[in-house]
């Protein structure tokens, strides 16, 4: 990106002003970036303006910003933050970025910044305050500095809290369901629950909210995962279809899952 003096009196001097994000650029010895300069000057309508600098790496991290694990887990996340130049860079502050804070991680999950050598290498340590939700969050750490140049190092973190038991998937859409008129059809829709780390999961009984509605539970994977049959009978009529099938198992905190049906009827034309 350019801005540049757009006017130059005669015998004067202009300023054209480069803006090189160095976010995309690797952490090399130099890089070169060609700018082409269009002028009125009947004699030099265009000139090559060439960029010659260097980017370097200032942090170097011992470990991936990301977590994942269960509900249950806890979340227990150490970053060691090396200096790499020759100058030292005093980290003097951890935060949520705006992202995080919106999701109200500042409440959910704490953050503190220990030295262990001042200037040169510090520990970024992350933690859950409160029982985690299933949630899949791309958010951002942001660290403060002593250093003009980096006043802020933003740190982007990838959070995954996964479901021991998952009914999947946890709605289904019925599209649209055509009946004769007169009569009866039926229409068959599929889920599957499964146990991520257990292997004792067992379905007590699965109650679906309607009449016209039936739900058949097979066993996959003894213990493991299931698969459900839902049969819906709807009656020959112009309606929107709505309902869900209750599963209960035999799993702490899971004792109940639920499938939504979300659909339409629509008589088939004689």
């Amino acid at each position: 990106m350019a801005d540049f003096d757009k006017v130059i009196p005669p015998g004067q001097e202009g300023k054209v002003n480069i803006r090189i994000d160095a976010k995309k650029l690797s952490n090399v010895a130099g890089f070169e970036k060609k700018f082409t300069v269009r002028t009125n000057d009947p004699q030099r309508k265009q000139f090559l303006l060439v960029v010659h600098g260097t980017v370097k790496k200032v942090f170097e991290f011992s470990n991936e910003m990301n977590w994942s694990g269960f509900v249950d887990d806890t979340m227990k996340v150490e970053n060691v933050i090396t200096n790499l130049l020759s100058t030292p860079v005093n980290i003097t502050g951890v935060r949520w970025g705006d992202d995080g804070k919106a999701k109200g991680l500042e409440e959910r999950i704490g953050l503190k910044i220990e030295t262990i050598e001042r200037g040169r290498k510090y520990r970024l340590a992350i933690w859950n305050k409160k029982g985690l939700s299933p949630d899949n969050i791309a958010v951002h750490v942001v660290l403060t500095t002593d250093n003009a140049k980096l006043k802020e190092k933003s740190l982007p973190m990838a959070i995954t809290v996964l479901k021991d038991v998952e009914a999947q998937p946890g709605r289904i859409y019925a599209t649209e369901m055509v009946v004769p008129p007169g009569a009866t059809k039926t229409f068959d829709h599929y889920f599957t629950v499964v146990a991520a780390r257990g292997d004792s999961l067992k379905i007590l009984k699965a109650v679906p909210n309607r009449d016209d509605m039936t739900v058949k539970i097979q066993e996959i994977q003894r213990g493991k995962s299931y698969r459900g049959t839902i049969t819906i009978r709807p009656k020959s009529a112009i309606a929107q279809y709505l309902g869900s099938v209750k599963i209960y198992t035999n799993y702490p905190g899971y004792r109940e899952l639920a499938v939504d049906v979300v659909g339409s009827v629509r008589q088939a034309e004689q």
